[in-house]
């Protein structure tokens, strides 16, 4: 799988791990915002299905470290061994966007584009009288030209993601990532992802379902570069 091999596993939620996503993280460090990794969740709510693919997190710029003072506030500010840096270089220079289009037509799979994000507190300060801070999500299908991203649906409780909403390329969104770098408090979650049949009891060599190796040399290897 990835270069050297070495991958662990983390739930989103511990404690129901048969329900939840879970990630594949190319490091032992705890938090591991930093690292671009391999995520997988439920794709229906009848569970036939898992989306999979490559995720990314933009945490929040050093500009702003002093008002995120505590030990989990600083964990959210990002450095230069941050995965998110690289990607936002290889989406301007175009790199990032050609591997995503060789995984949609090395898979043969219609590629899903997830972008989330909203303004967090520092986790250590909660204050239970302060609004929960909002997110939005937005749900692109990217087109059979691979070039073109068709808007699939959107969640829009902060309000945060308008950049989006103009978004009807890939190179659209290449300036959306670039427009979103800049604003120094957001943070944003980026999905490329595949969905994939699973159907109980049947098995894996059966047409239409994709084995775990396949699935690698398919669609995740494309993302190779960013998995560390």
């Amino acid at each position: 799988m990835i270069p050297d091999g070495k991958v662990v596993r983390r739930p989103f939620n511990r404690f129901k791990p048969d329900v939840t996503g879970w990630w594949l993280v190319p490091s032992l460090e705890l938090p591991f915002y930093r690292c671009g990794k391999i995520y997988s969740d439920w794709g229906d709510n009848e569970r036939q299905t898992i989306t999979c693919g490559f995720y990314l997190e933009k945490g929040l710029a050093p500009e702003v470290a002093v008002v995120y003072p505590s030990k989990k506030g600083r964990a959210l500010i990002m450095n230069d061994r941050w995965q998110w840096c690289n990607f936002v270089a290889d989406c301007t220079n175009g790199t990032f966007l050609h591997a995503l289009k060789h995984a949609a037509v090395a898979s043969g799979l219609p590629v899903e584009v997830h972008i989330s994000g909203g303004y967090v507190d520092d986790p250590a300060l909660f204050d239970p009288y302060c609004e929960i801070q909002k997110k939005d999500h937005f749900i692109f299908d990217l087109q059979n030209d691979y070039e073109t991203l068709k808007y699939r649906c959107a969640k829009r409780d902060a309000m945060v993601l308008k950049p989006l909403n103009k978004v009807k390329t890939l190179s659209d969104f290449s300036l959306a990532i670039k427009e979103f770098n800049s604003d120094h408090f957001l943070w944003l979650n980026v999905f490329i992802a595949a969905r994939f049949n699973i159907p109980a009891e049947v098995p894996s060599n059966q047409s239409g379902i994709w084995s775990a190796e396949n699935i690698w040399k398919h669609f995740l290897i494309n993302f190779t570069p960013w998995l560390k």
